[in-house]
């Protein structure tokens, strides 16, 4: 049965991968009512760092009037390709209270095992792209219990873990990125 799940998991990530990676900023679709909010889940995660080392995702929001919680895979040219614009984003905003969190969809299974091989491309990543902003691991069932279908995507979070907004699909440039952050910014 957990192979099987896994199978559907993959197969799941890969058509929303191949049909979602780039997808010109679409909004996701609304939730509906019986949906559980993204923040409920975000806010309660325990996610691994590329050590491997436990860590609770709500001790990178807290603290920040704005947090990006910025979902990606390693195999995802539109991902890859706007980080370092994003990282330049982080660095001229980190003293408005903003500050960006990268997780990794592609590292780890349903069964938590953990691939060192694509933890050293997310390496690779990270300096090729000169980001400073974390980078840490998402578990396979966080991206399953918040729904996640297409990478890039990014939620908005407040100081409390709030997420503002519907979730950011598709990958922008730092100016459009610019003006979603102005926008959160302003509303406080």
């Amino acid at each position: 049965m957990k192979k099987a799940a896994a199978i559907l998991l993959i197969a799941t990530l890969s058509f929303g991968i191949i049909s979602g990676c780039g997808n010109g900023g679409q909004q996701a679709p609304s939730q509906t009512a019986e949906a559980v909010s993204p923040e409920d889940i975000l806010m309660n995660y325990t996610v691994k760092d590329l050590e491997l080392n436990d860590v609770a995702l709500a001790d990178y929001v807290k603290g920040n009037k704005l947090t990006m919680i910025n979902f990606w895979g390693t195999f995802c040219g539109p991902c890859i390709s706007e980080m370092p614009e994003l990282g330049e984003v982080e660095r001229n905003y980190k003293d408005k209270g903003f500050e960006i969190v990268g997780l990794t969809t592609d590292v780890a299974d349903l069964q938590g095992n953990y691939d060192e091989s694509v933890i050293d491309d997310a390496r690779s990543i990270i300096e090729d792209t000169g980001i400073t902003y974390p980078v840490l691991v998402a578990p396979a069932q966080l991206m399953v219990d918040i729904g996640l279908q297409y990478v890039p995507t990014s939620y908005f979070l407040d100081s409390e873990g709030n997420v503002l907004g519907s979730a950011e699909i598709g990958s922008r440039s730092g100016e459009e990125w610019k003006e979603v952050i102005n926008g959160y910014l302003s509303q406080e």
